[in-house]
């Protein structure tokens, strides 16, 4: 807690750590650590009528308040365990503090008269964007990424799904083609499958943009912004020459590590896309922006208090700046395909209605979702529900 309060994400420090953990406790401490962010803001509000100076108190001492209010109020542990176990740490460092602990916890109860946006542990800024684009399912989407998700994959080989279930995994078909979810018999690194390089983690909704471009054999594939090459392992598996463009060359070293694994090429070369790389134009073009990460709010609660205006501003040029360059990578009669893992309106219809008045041979090309979505005149919103990822999409079709 201490750590993503000072800027690590969870999932890095939870890497970092787990190892020192059984089996057992390793679910156990990702559960309290990730449920805890998720509920940040309801907790808080929670524990606000007990604490005089929260203020005054030492972080540790108020995040084991946090901890503890977690399990009692939304796992539902006995509170005489939650009690003893929380004042028992706390004593061992605080001393006399572990008093307040105790009193606190003895007598924390659920609040029902809260605003949805506290009560859904969602910044105000973004629940009301969130009404003014989803209106009525605004409140289903920010419920659903309080709920944990399974661990989804992407599928390589025809027999994944089998020799992850030969290794005590239980597996489940996903919503799309060559999708599992799995909830796996031991960390993923250790599992046969994933040494074969027959399986990739990867969320559906992460998939589809890759899917909309619907790259062919023999094709080439301009992958901007490409990251880590989750989505250039897509392309490369479905027999596509795909080159890759990432401005950090850590991510690059990381995707050619990755792709080695899973058996696949790629070409790539580091650039900042703010300019115009001398490549050849491409009649299949990816751009997947670097963005606020409100579509991940699952896997990254810790973004939701992080979240702030002046940076999705600042997010937003960025992303009109990157489009524009992938426009001009886009061949005459080519496909570009803009997607974040964003569920704002400034990185989306915003970003788009821009891109549309100042690329005049630039037109939407429609598409079809077979994930839960809301359609806008601009392009269309992956839902977060059902364990899903937000995503926002554009397709275009240079004229």
């Amino acid at each position: 807690m201490r750590r993503v309060s000072s800027g690590a994400f969870a999932s890095s420090v939870l890497h970092t750590e787990l190892n020192a953990f059984s089996a057992q406790d390793r679910g156990f401490v990702t559960d309290l650590l990730y449920g805890t962010l998720r509920h940040y803001r309801y907790l808080d509000a929670c524990l606000a009528p007990h604490l005089k100076r929260p203020d005054k108190l030492p972080d540790d001492v108020y995040d084991a308040l946090r901890l503890g209010a977690f399990e009692l109020l939304i796992r539902g542990t006995p509170r005489r365990a939650v009690t003893n176990e929380w004042v028992g740490t706390v004593k061992k460092k605080y001393g006399r503090l572990s008093g307040l602990v105790n009193a606190v916890l003895r007598k924390l109860e659920p609040r029902q008269d809260l605003p949805p946006p506290i009560k859904l542990s969602v910044p105000d800024d973004l629940f009301a964007d969130w009404q003014s684009l989803f209106a009525k399912e605004a409140e289903a989407v920010a419920a659903a990424m309080l709920e944990p998700e399974p661990l989804w994959l992407t599928s390589y080989h025809p027999d994944a799904a089998i020799l992850l279930e030969g290794e005590g995994c239980r597996v489940t078909a996903g919503p799309l083609q060559d999708t599992l979810a799995v909830q796996p018999s031991r960390p993923l690194a250790e599992l046969e499958a994933f040494k074969r390089g027959w399986i990739q983690p990867q969320n559906p909704s992460s998939t589809v943009p890759a899917r909309l471009l619907a790259s062919e054999r023999g094709e080439r594939v301009l992958d901007l912004a490409s990251g880590n090459g989750i989505k250039a392992a897509q392309f490369a598996h479905a027999g596509a020459k795909v080159m890759s463009v990432e401005l950090e060359s850590k991510k690059l070293e990381r995707a050619e590590k990755n792709l080695k694994r899973l058996g696949l090429q790629t070409e790539s070369l580091a650039h900042d896309l703010r300019n115009v790389p001398d490549l050849e134009p491409a009649m299949k073009v990816l751009l997947d922006a670097p963005c606020s990460g409100t579509g991940t709010l699952r896997g990254h609660p810790e973004i939701k208090q992080r979240f702030n205006q002046k940076a999705l501003e600042s997010l937003a040029i960025l992303q009109a700046e990157l489009l524009t360059t992938a426009a001009a990578q886009t061949a005459s009669g080519g496909t570009l395909v803009y997607a974040i893992c964003a569920l704002t309106s400034a990185e989306s219809l915003e970003v788009v209605e821009q891109f549309l008045e100042n690329q005049p041979d630039f037109s939407l090309k429609p598409f079809e979702l077979a994930l839960p979505h809301k359609k806008t005149p601009y392009g269309s919103f992956i839902l977060p529900l059902e364990g899903l990822d937000g995503f926002f999409i554009s397709r275009f079709k240079r004229v």
